[in-house]
């Protein structure tokens, strides 16, 4: 079996012999291949850089979409680093191409909405992440119909964004448009529909509607252990998402014994249990 240095190697051959016969576009997907594999990797210093050449191939070759994936994909990766305003600037290296072909309707395009969302929230801009993320929204709704896990992560994403903002109302909003797409696509007792669940619990916890919150929590904890049984260490940041709510309205005796449920499942940790997080829609290409 070839080893990631062996590959790397022989990619590096084929792009030399590609790039010496005028083959760009085989160097294009050769330099595709090499960032793929320094991503899987993870050396993203060395993967952003050849991204950046792909990019740069593919565009000179008239393949604007796996173009602009790439300098998504740089996105993505810079966003993972923290390296924001240099995310900022690759992607708008793809909404330039976008605009110069006009086409900014695609699928692609969205996913550079979305990772422009992602890197405004993380900065705290919820305003603008929002505009981002609803434009990948309308986008995914135009081109795949509202019942696609797509549409439902991007309720997911404003969603998020509006729990990061504190308007709690909005994100419950959004989080039952994600649900309801979710147990149409995945059906009711899915691992989509527990992160449905789960942010849905947060939101009204955070409203203090903590019989809602609690009724959320406990249906994403049930759905869980039917999923991967009653043993399951991952159990425990569900139980104690439960525990958390029983100890805000004085249930003690209640909050004992979901600490006791959940204490054999590993190690015992504090703070509720969120999907709700800023990196929430990584690229899939």
């Amino acid at each position: 079996m070839a080893t990631f240095k062996t590959t790397h190697l022989i990619l590096i051959v084929i792009l030399s012999i590609s790039s010496a016969n005028g083959q760009d576009k085989n160097s294009a997907e050769s330099l595709l291949k090499i960032a793929d594999d320094y991503k899987n990797k993870s050396l993203p210093d060395s993967a952003i850089i050849y991204y950046e050449k792909s990019a740069i191939e593919f565009n000179k070759n008239g393949n604007s979409e796996k173009a602009i994936n790439a300098y998504n994909q740089i996105g993505v990766l810079l966003n993972r680093l923290d390296k924001y305003e240099q995310a900022k600037s690759y992607l708008g290296k793809a909404l330039t191409i976008a605009h110069a072909i006009s086409d900014t309707n695609s699928l692609a395009i969205a996913t550079s909405y979305i990772t422009l969302g992602v890197t405004y929230s993380a900065e705290n801009q919820f305003d603008q992440s929002l505009v981002y993320h609803n434009k990948a929204l309308d986008i995914r709704l135009s081109k795949q119909g509202k019942y696609s896990a797509d549409v439902a992560t991007s309720y997911g994403n404003i969603g998020n964004v509006y729990y990061r903002k504190k308007d709690y109302d909005r994100a419950i909003e959004a989080h039952l448009k994600a649900k309801q797409i979710r147990d149409k696509v995945f059906g009711k007792n899915s691992v989509e529909v527990i992160q449905s669940y789960t942010n849905l619990g947060n939101a009204y916890k955070e409203k203090k509607n903590y019989k809602k919150a609690l009724k959320s929590y406990e249906k994403a904890l049930s759905i869980k252990i039917e999923i991967v049984g009653p043993d399951n260490k991952d159990l425990i940041k569900f139980y104690n998402n439960v525990r958390e709510v029983y100890l805000l309205v004085g249930n003690k005796l209640k909050a004992e014994e979901y600490r006791v449920k959940g204490e054999g499942k590993g190690k015992y940790i504090t703070g509720s249990f969120a999907e709700s997080r800023s990196r929430c829609d990584l690229l899939r290409r």
